[in-house]
């Protein structure tokens, strides 16, 4: 047998992305991927004295937390931001902000252009970075709280952690979890790193990174519709596109529920009228709890199957999980290209959901949770739709909710 040089075989190890970059990280807490990759930033946080004592820190108390009292919630709660962790971390940021040229790099040359903290557009680079920490700060102790303690999400039905606390075997579930982050630890890391492991690990636990699905959305599904997007003249169009959103059904054997079909009905009809060249569907992963089937998805194959609608004239946005979201996601999409922009979107839906959203009171829901609307409802051609003018604020990542953000 010829001899075989192994240096002629072996292939370079791949990279191994750092944790902040990672796909759910990135849709959830943009700020450590934005940290880690501007220039300057990460180095900057290694090397800063304080921040290399917090974590020293930090890591102590996780350590100490094996022997805690009482459990399950202290092995929890170690691996949360305290308040004055949270203002050490705001004086690191400052201090290393100082040199102008960094800040600069980071806030102008990642975060402004991301539009992901666009609530924050309107302040000065020094206080968009902080308001962008704590938000971040406030997203991941909120995931543990709600992953590992058991506290109750924004919409508990749908979203709440699948464990029992109260089980007898559940502080040694959170001590494997706390093990396994442990030994996942790089010689790179900084004080962020370790955290957003336990965060990350925790979704994964409970099977909720719905969030990290589908993507990217302009791939996959939504190709076909994307390609002809930018390939058509829109202006023909009246609306920019026809919105669909998902009506998912407590019956665990429906993929799609009767207010889904008739939304579809409308959609279809509209779509042959010549409203829009495409239909947006609008719905994650809901009803019933945990379930197998993705709104978006199963309408999709509704309107193919039944009404021939063709994949190119179909775009899913498969995340939201409630008619606040669904507004807010749909607004993403109509704000970005390919899509026609200065249009308004034709929104169809059954009776009473269209008395909901043209309400002050769904106005106020969406303020309430979101801290905005996400664009202008106004009424439509008939009484069963509306239209809509999308919101640049809609591009606002929000790390509390991490199911959606």
């Amino acid at each position: 047998m010829p001899h075989v040089s192994l240096a002629a075989t072996s292939h370079p190890a791949p990279a191994i992305r750092t944790v902040a970059d990672q796909p759910l990280a990135r849709r959830i807490v943009p700020l450590m991927d934005d940290l880690a990759q501007a220039p300057g930033w990460r180095a900057a946080l290694r090397r800063d004295a304080d921040m290399q004592a917090l974590a020293a820190e930090r890591m102590a108390r996780i350590n100490a937390a094996g022997d805690c009292v009482p459990q399950p919630a202290c092995l929890a709660q170690a691996w949360m931001w305290s308040e004055a962790d949270r203002d050490r971390v705001s004086g690191a940021l400052r201090r290393i902000g100082a040199d102008r040229a960094r800040l600069t790099a980071l806030v102008g040359g990642r975060m402004r252009p991301s539009r992901q903290y666009a609530r924050h557009a309107d302040l000065a680079d020094a206080a968009l970075l902080e308001a962008a920490w704590r938000e971040a700060a406030a997203g991941l102790n909120h995931i543990v709280a709600v992953y590992a303690l058991g506290e109750k999400p924004r919409y508990p039905v749908i979203d709440s952690t699948i464990f029992d606390s109260r089980d007898t075997s559940y502080p040694a579930l959170l001590k494997s979890h706390a093990a396994v982050t442990l030994a996942e630890g790089r010689g790179d890391d900084t004080v962020f790193d370790p955290a957003l492991r336990y965060a990350l690990g925790l979704l994964a636990a409970n099977e909720r990174a719905n969030a990290a699905e589908y993507l990217p959305l302009s791939s996959g599904l939504n190709a076909p519709a994307f390609a002809a997007l930018r390939a058509m003249k829109q202006n023909a169009y009246p609306y920019s596109a026809v919105l669909v959103f998902g009506h998912g059904p407590e019956d665990p054997v429906s993929h799609t529920g009767v207010l889904g079909h008739l939304r579809l009905r409308l959609a279809a009809a509209q779509l042959a009228k010549g409203a829009a060249p495409v239909i947006i569907l609008s719905g994650g992963r809901v009803h019933p709890n945990r379930t197998a089937y993705n709104e978006a998805v199963e309408m999709r194959h509704e309107l193919i199957s039944l009404y021939g609608v063709a994949p190119a004239q179909i775009v899913i946005e498969p995340h939201a999980r409630h008619t606040t979201t669904n507004l807010r996601n749909c607004a993403r999409l109509l704000l970005a290209a390919p899509f026609a922009q200065g249009k308004p979107a034709l929104l169809v839906t059954d009776p009473a959901t269209h008395a909901y959203i043209a309400s002050e009171g769904f106005a106020a829901r969406n303020r309430a949770e979101l801290g905005y609307e996400p664009g202008r409802v106004t009424a439509g051609p008939d009484g069963l739709s509306l239209r809509f003018v999308p919101d640049g604020r809609s591009f606002h990542v929000d790390p509390q909710d991490p199911l959606d953000p």
